[in-house]
């Protein structure tokens, strides 16, 4: 090993010490405001908010809860946390004990629709703030309105054997393809109101030993929905259209007819005992209809759900649904419809929601070209939702 010189161990001195400013400099800014902050909590002078009782001083850092938000039984702030039922504030590093490097822990209930910061139903790469604090956002995660789940003719991609046997019908299967998808959400700054535009489409068919088709029900629809607390509905346009199999046809003889509607349908639904019990009601109106005898433009129908609302984990959850439908085209004999099953949820995802079941059905058909006629069967389904 060869000793340096006075002289030349001076030269390498000034040759590294700008070289250690240089990594010194860009270790800083990478790490920029986070590495000065417990993760996840914000360092600008408008995120803090005087202490509660204090001087004015801003000591902590608040994050508010939505409009109207209560926390949920036994709910308790983590360590370090304070506050009340508008939001807890934790403490930043600037002395006092601090919040576990977790970031801000949110106690929102991830209720259908609602968008909780930090959650997956906000992950949105096409959110945007307007000018006056609300927000928009394209494609959202979620569902201001969603499906209910005994109602028949909603979109769902679904399959159910039946014990439905007549004489042109015989191991029965009903299936269903289709869904909903959000477009656009508009959540004001200065309200607890949230807005979204829709669009839905499925085709609901019967087959008969598994192979023969029978019916095939098209629908689409264009509905605006809203969310307000455990208030939520929608006004939409809906399509039905009808077509008879080509096997009936064939071998049946059986005639096919006109069976179309265009509706203007008004919905609204509420939320009860946590998010975990849902009453709803619809209200149809065909201003244009082709379907024999010229019946009342009318339908209605309403129902009851037991789903628990939150997201589940890996083992499910029971849940049951009952749906009751008055229809004008059949002088508004009740169709009644119940389910009970078990389910799997994930409420901040779209497609987040599946479910086997067995279903009572009783009343008219629910297919266009059958609905003059009397149906009463069990089955077993397997369903996925929005």
């Amino acid at each position: 090993m060869v000793a340096l010189q006075p002289s030349e161990a001076q030269n390498n001195r000034r040759f590294f010490f700008p070289w250690r400013c240089v990594i010194v400099f860009v270790h800083l800014f990478a790490a920029g405001t986070a590495s000065a902050q417990v993760q996840g909590l914000p360092l600008r002078p408008s995120d803090y908010a005087p202490a509660p009782g204090g001087n004015g001083n801003p000591a902590v850092s608040v994050f508010p809860a939505p409009p109207g938000y209560a926390p949920p039984p036994g709910f308790a702030p983590p360590p370090g946390a304070m506050g009340g039922p508008e939001g807890f504030y934790a403490p930043p590093v600037q002395g006092g004990p601090v919040v576990p490097s977790a970031g801000p822990q949110w106690p929102y209930p991830d209720q259908p629709g609602v968008c909780a910061p930090q959650s997956p139903a906000c992950d949105s790469p096409f959110r945007f703030q307007t000018r006056r604090g609300g927000t928009i956002t394209g494609i959202p995660r979620t569902l201001l309105w969603e499906p209910p789940l005994a109602a028949k003719r909603e979109p769902r991609f679904q399959l159910m054997p039946t014990t439905l046997d007549t004489s042109v019908s015989q191991s029965t299967l009903d299936t269903s393809i289709g869904t909903t998808l959000g477009l656009v959400r508009y959540e004001p700054a200065d309200r607890s109101i949230q807005w979204q535009f829709d669009a839905f489409a499925l085709v609901y068919s019967r087959f008969s030993n598994y192979d023969v088709l029978l019916d095939s029900d098209y629908r689409y629809g264009f509905p605006v929905t809203f969310s307000s607390g455990p208030w939520h509905g929608k006004i939409a346009y809906e399509h039905l259209s009808s077509h008879l199999g080509d096997e009936p046809f064939i071998r049946d003889r059986k005639v096919s007819f006109d069976y179309i509607r265009d509706e203007i349908v008004v919905a609204v639904g509420r939320y009860f005992c946590d998010y975990r019990m849902r009453v709803y009601g619809q209200a149809g109106w065909s201003f244009n209809q082709y379907i024999p005898g010229d019946p009342p433009p009318y339908r209605f129908d309403t129902g009851i759900e037991w789903t628990g609302g939150r997201s589940t984990s890996c083992w499910g959850r029971p849940f049951g649904a009952a749906n009751v439908t008055f229809d004008g085209a059949v002088d508004y004999d009740p169709n009644f419809t119940l389910q009970l099953g078990w389910q799997w949820r994930e409420a901040g995802r779209r497609l987040g929601q599946c479910r086997v079941f067995g279903e009572y059905y009783t009343g008219y058909s629910p297919y266009g070209q059958f609905f003059y006629q009397r149906e009463q069967w069990l089955g077993v389904g397997v369903g996925f939702d929005y």
